[in-house]
């Protein structure tokens, strides 16, 4: 069986029609999972009442009890549908997506072949038609940031330069259910960014590669980069992420070293802002202090 899994917070009109578009388009997917990630709201009863209406057999809405964040929901999904479901193959989808193609099949395809990676997607602009990103990003990892790759060009165009990226954003993210068995879930203790990147990079020592699959493409609406806005919030779990993050992959003294680099960038960045410039350093600094294993 193949399993698409849409994460919502608060937004169910959003996600209703992301997941009909999936069923419409992708006719190899077997199912969607919904996972409220405790919105509070009346999304729940909301996607419920959908799911009666329009799709009882093919979709199934999950509450979580507790919002923990992209991976904590992420991972609640797969486990119900790993105990539930004959899963073969799962396919993360944001909610703020749709598609007006089979963007499934290409996918599938390439995992069929090489079940040992994740694969993604071209991610699309809803207004522009051209690309948010190609599959994921480039990481600057002493700088702790990351630049979507191929944003404002066209799929052709970055398919000519022949750059892939570091990591396949979790925008659009597929892998099989054998996957999870070899590499374990999605760190929840990011709660909020780098979480499919920490994920990539863990299974890369289980040999698990990436690839981006042009072929499937993925709309957006609004932008990629924009996610968080100026915030303290963006700014303290953005940070904290990414020393965490180094800490992980590069050991504790590049962890501080990206610390205070990030933390430079961010009062640099928010100069006319003082409580959000100390946010972010107090997040650079408390992922560095954070265990990792």
């Amino acid at each position: 069986m193949n399993v698409a899994l849409i994460l919502n917070y608060k937004a169910a009109t959003e996600t209703v029609s992301c997941a009909e578009s999936l069923l419409a388009h992708c006719p190899a997917l077997d199912h969607v999972v919904i996972v409220d990630n405790d919105s509070q709201d009346g999304s729940v009863e909301a996607l419920k009442a959908w799911r009666e209406a329009k799709e009882p057999t093919r979709a199934t809405v999950l509450a979580n009890p507790e919002n923990n964040g992209y991976a904590g929901g992420n991972n609640f999904g797969l486990r119900w549908a790993l105990e539930h479901l004959d899963v073969e193959y799962f396919w993360v989808v944001n909610n703020d997506t749709y598609v007006d193609s089979d963007a499934f099949q290409p996918l599938l395809e390439a995992l069929r072949e090489n079940d040992r990676q994740f694969v993604g997607s071209a991610v699309l602009s809803s207004d522009s038609g051209k690309l948010e990103c190609f599959g994921g990003g480039k990481l600057y990892p002493l700088l702790g940031k990351a630049r979507l790759l191929g944003k404002g060009q066209t799929v052709e165009e970055v398919l000519a330069t022949g750059e892939q990226p570091d990591y396949v954003m979790g925008c659009s993210l597929a892998f099989s259910a054998a996957l999870i068995e070899r590499v374990g879930m999605m760190d929840e203790t990011y709660f909020m960014y780098s979480e499919e990147v920490d994920w990539q990079f863990r299974a890369r020592r289980h040999g698990v590669g990436i690839r981006v699959v042009p072929q499937s493409r993925v709309y957006h609406y609004g932008s990629l980069a924009s996610n968080g806005g100026r915030s303290a919030f963006y700014h303290y779990y953005r940070n904290r992420a990414a020393t965490r993050f180094n800490k992980r992959f590069y050991g504790p003294a590049f962890a501080l070293a990206s610390a205070c680099f990030l933390s430079a960038i961010t009062v640099a960045k928010e100069i006319r802002h003082p409580a959000l410039a100390w946010s972010g350093i107090k997040g650079a600094f408390k992922g560095v202090t954070m265990s990792v294993k």
